[in-house]
């Protein structure tokens, strides 16, 4: 999480701010300034310290705390998104990139969205159309039989019989304004149908 109004940098930044080289930085300083500054919870790949922080280390000064109120402008990860939100990280990360979420802004590598948008998405109702989460009932759906097929298999039973001539794919399509291919599997299941 990136504090509202508090900058982030990456260690790379704290060598310039300290007028050194990376290099050097990694050798002489990062041990002594990573025992005393901790990096923003949430941060990884790049690690990311707060500016003022770094800045109070750097000039020997006491270092502040972090804002611990959170703040609907505070910049999350898509883990923290998701933790807000109920959601899975990729849930988050595809949901953005559907539309169904803010998009999020880009900084030091990564995509970082608003506590607002977080919790905005996490009142918003789930769009998701399959089995209910958590639903207990791992049974099939049922399956609801085709009227169509009773009929069919009368009209053939009715040619056996020489009432009348056999339906054909084409003649059972005109029937029920189906195409010709769902015609002719109605058709066969007929032909095994009984009862």
């Amino acid at each position: 999480m990136i504090p509202h109004g508090r900058p982030a940098l990456t260690l790379d930044d704290v060598a310039v701010r300290a007028g050194v080289s990376p290099s050097t930085w990694r050798r002489q300083h990062h041990a002594a300034f990573t025992a005393a500054v901790q990096p923003l919870p949430g941060s990884a790949r790049p690690l990311l310290y707060d500016a003022a922080q770094t800045e109070a280390h750097l000039a020997g000064k006491p270092i502040p705390a972090l804002p611990d109120a959170p703040h609907h402008g505070d910049l999350l990860t898509d883990a923290e998104v998701a933790a807000i939100t109920g959601l899975s990280a990729s849930t988050v990360r595809a949901d953005a990139a559907n539309g169904l979420l803010d998009p999020g802004i880009e900084q030091h590598g990564r995509r970082w969205w608003t506590r607002a948008a977080a919790e905005a998405r996490a009142t918003r109702p789930t769009q998701y159309k399959g089995r209910t989460p958590g639903a207990k009932n791992r049974a099939p759906r049922p399956n609801t039989p085709d009227t169509r097929v009773p009929e069919v298999a009368a009209a053939l039973a009715a040619a056996e019989q020489g009432r009348q001539p056999a339906p054909t794919a084409q003649d059972i399509a005109t029937r029920y304004g189906v195409s010709t291919r769902t015609a002719e599997r109605l058709l066969a299941k007929a032909r095994t149908h009984t009862g």
